[in-house]
């Protein structure tokens, strides 16, 4: 994609070794689940909305 001179960002999320999934249940029930969503989500948002 920059090749193509679009904007990239790469995120990684720490204590997460592997892809995930988004599980409502798991993110209502599971502390942990919440905040590395949250993480995951928040640059996301950030990224969207400075394009």
């Amino acid at each position: 994609m920059k090749k193509a001179g679009k904007d990239v960002e790469v995120l990684v999320s720490s204590g997460v070794s592997h892809s995930f999934y988004l599980n409502k249940f798991a993110i209502d029930n599971d502390p942990v689940t919440e905040k590395r969503t949250e993480e995951l989500i928040a640059p996301i948002k950030d990224f969207i909305s400075r394009h």
